[in-house]
C-alpha cells in the first residue's frame, strides 16, 4: 500500500482505544480487510465519528506511518442506518459483519468478496431476506468453503427460516465457536 491512500470500504468491527480514539475494520474492494486507527475520532468536534458506524461504506483517507494505518478523513457513502431498522435487520447486520470479521484475515484481498459483501448488506437494509440468503451462499462458495446440499435444497423449497439456520451452523463449524452476535437480541 502507498503512503496515502483514498478507497471506500465497509465499516465491519471498531473498537475504543483510550478516550477518544477508534480502531476500525474495514472491508475494502482492493485491499480487504484493514485495520485503521482513528485518532480522536469519539472527540466532539470529529466529523467522523458519524461515519465510522457499523455497516456504513464510507470513503476515506488512509496514510502509513511505522507500519499502522491512519484514517485522516472519512465521509459517508451509503449510510446503513439512514432509515429506521427492525430489530431483525440489524441481527443480520451484526451477524454478517461478526461473520467477515472472523472468516476474512487481516490484509487478506479475496476477489468479489467485497461486492458480494455490499449486495448482502444492501439486500438486509431492503429488507429482502431471499436476496440475503442468495448472497450468503454465494459468498460460502466465493470463500471456497461450498454449500452443503442440504442448504441448496432448503434454498430451492423456499425454506428460508431452515436455509438460515443451517447457514449458520454452517459458519460456526468453519470458525468452530458459537456465534455472538445472535446473543445481543435474546
Amino acid at each position: 500500500m502507498d503512503k496515502y491512500q483514498n478507497t471506500i470500504g465497509i465499516v465491519i468491527n471498531k473498537k475504543t482505544i483510550k478516550e477518544t480514539d477508534l480502531l476500525v475494520t474495514l472491508l475494502t474492494p482492493k485491499n480487504g480487510k484493514i485495520v485503521a486507527l482513528a485518532k480522536g475520532a469519539k472527540n466532539t468536534k470529529s466529523s467522523r465519528l458519524s461515519c465510522l458506524q457499523l455497516g456504513n461504506t464510507i470513503k476515506i483517507q488512509l496514510y502509513k506511518k511505522n507500519d499502522y494505518l491512519w484514517i485522516s478523513e472519512a465521509k459517508t457513502v451509503t449510510p446503513f442506518l439512514q432509515n429506521q431498522k427492525t430489530l431483525t435487520q440489524l441481527n443480520l447486520l451484526f451477524y454478517f459483519l461478526e461473520i467477515l470479521n472472523r472468516l476474512i484475515a487481516e490484509n487478506q484481498q479475496i476477489e468479489k468478496i467485497y461486492q458480494i459483501s455490499q449486495e448482502i448488506i444492501n439486500a438486509i437494509n431492503q429488507n429482502q431476506f431471499q436476496r440475503y440468503i442468495k448472497n450468503e451462499i454465494l459468498f460460502l462458495d466465493t470463500l471456497g468453503f461450498g454449500t452443503p446440499n442440504e442448504i441448496n435444497q432448503y434454498f430451492l423449497k423456499k425454506d428460508y427460516k431452515t436455509t438460515q439456520q443451517l447457514i449458520k451452523g454452517f459458519f460456526e463449524s468453519i470458525i468452530e465457536k458459537p456465534l455472538e452476535s445472535n446473543k445481543l437480541f435474546k
